[in-house]
C-alpha cells in the first residue's frame, strides 16, 4: 500500500507504537514518520507507508505549532509533569498582559540547550537512556527560531501558549525558560502538535480509524517547501528514470521533478545549471 495518513496520536504512546500498530493494521511492512513525538504529546503525526517512504528524508519540515501548558511552581527532571519533582516554590502572580508582554521576547533566532530527556545521541547513547540510568552530560546548545507565541490562557498557577517554532526546538525547554523569566519554577504540563507545515491536525483521523479512512492526501502537499517542485515533459522522462544528468532552470539545491503530477526524483545541483539524480523516487 502505497499513502500518506495523517494520524492523530493518542498519549501514552511512542512514536514507534504508532507506525507498528498501522503496519499491523494495513499489513503493510514499510512504514515510517516524517517526525518524532513524545509519548506523553498528541496530535499531528504524518506517516508514509510503502513507496511513499522514498519520500521521508524530503519531508524534514521546519515549522510546526504546538499547544503546550506550564504548571507553574514547580521543576522536574524531565521539565514535564511526568518526572521527579527537583523543586518547588511559591507562585510569582503574572497578569495576561504581562505574560503577552513577556513572550514577544522569546520570539526570534536564539540558542537552547536540549533537555536530557531528548533523543540526541551522545557517545552513541540517547541522552533520554542516560537520564534513565541518572546520568547527566553536558550538552552543547543549538540554534532555533521561535515564529509565532500566543497566550491563550493564564491561571494563577499555569498558563498555555501556542507555539509556532522550528523542526529541533524543545517546547518543554521553551516553557521552563518562559516561567523562569517571570521569576517562577516551571514545567511542561500538557502539549498537542497541531500543524506541521500546512498540514492541520484536523485532518488527522485516530489509530483505531485508519482501516476505514480514505487517504487522499496528495503527497506533493507533504513535500517540504524547501525543495522546488517541478513539472517536467514527457520527452525526458525516459532520461530520469536512467538517472542522467539534466540542466534545469530551478532555484533550489535540490528539485523534485514530476511527470503528471507523479514524483519521479530528486535531482542536486552541481555547477551552473546542470543537476544529477540524487535519488530515483517512481
Amino acid at each position: 500500500m502505497d499513502a500518506c495518513i495523517l494520524i492523530d496520536k493518542p498519549r501514552n504512546m511512542t512514536s514507534f507504537d504508532v507506525c507498528h500498530k498501522i503496519r499491523r493494521i494495513t499489513n503493510e511492512k514499510r512504514v515510517g514518520h516524517t517526525g518524532t513525538l513524545d509519548p506523553n504529546a498528541t496530535g499531528l503525526m504524518i506517516v508514509l507507508l510503502g513507496k511513499y517512504t522514498k519520500y521521508l528524508p524530503y519531508c524534514d519540515h521546519d515549522r510546526k505549532e504546538y499547544i503546550a501548558s506550564c504548571k507553574l511552581g514547580i521543576k522536574t527532571d524531565t521539565q514535564d509533569i511526568w518526572g521527579n519533582v527537583l523543586e518547588s516554590a511559591v507562585v510569582n502572580p503574572y497578569s495576561f498582559q504581562q505574560w503577552q508582554q513577556l513572550l514577544t521576547s522569546f520570539l526570534g533566532k536564539q540558542m537552547q540547550v536540549p533537555p536530557m530527556v531528548s533523543a540526541i545521541k551522545h557517545n552513541g547513547k540517547r541522552l533520554y537512556q542516560l537520564a534513565r540510568e541518572g546520568k547527566e552530560v553536558e550538552r552543547k546548545p543549538r540554534e532555533i527560531e521561535i515564529y509565532e507565541l500566543e497566550l491563550l490562557a493564564c491561571e494563577d498557577d499555569e498558563f498555555t501558549i501556542r507555539a509556532v517554532v522550528s523542526s529541533g526546538t524543545y517546547v518543554r525547554t521553551l516553557c521552563e525558560d518562559i516561567a523562569a523569566a517571570s521569576g517562577n519554577l516551571g514545567t511542561l504540563s500538557s502539549l498537542r502538535r497541531t500543524k506541521i507545515q500546512n498540514v492541520e491536525v484536523s485532518k488527522a483521523c485516530s489509530i483505531e480509524q485508519v482501516s476505514e479512512h480514505i487517504y487522499d492526501i496528495n503527497i506533493r502537499n507533504i513535500i517540504n517547501d524547501d525543495y522546488q517542485q517541478i513539472e517536467v515533459n514527457d520527452e525526458i522522462v525516459a532520461d530520469i528514470m536512467n538517472g542522467k544528468r539534466l540542466k534545469l532552470d530551478a532555484s533550489t539545491n535540490i528539485v523534485i521533478l514530476l511527470n503528471n503530477d507523479k514524483i519521479l526524483a530528486a535531482y542536486e545541483k552541481e555547477n551552473n545549471n546542470i543537476y544529477k539524480c540524487k535519488r530515483g523516487l517512481f
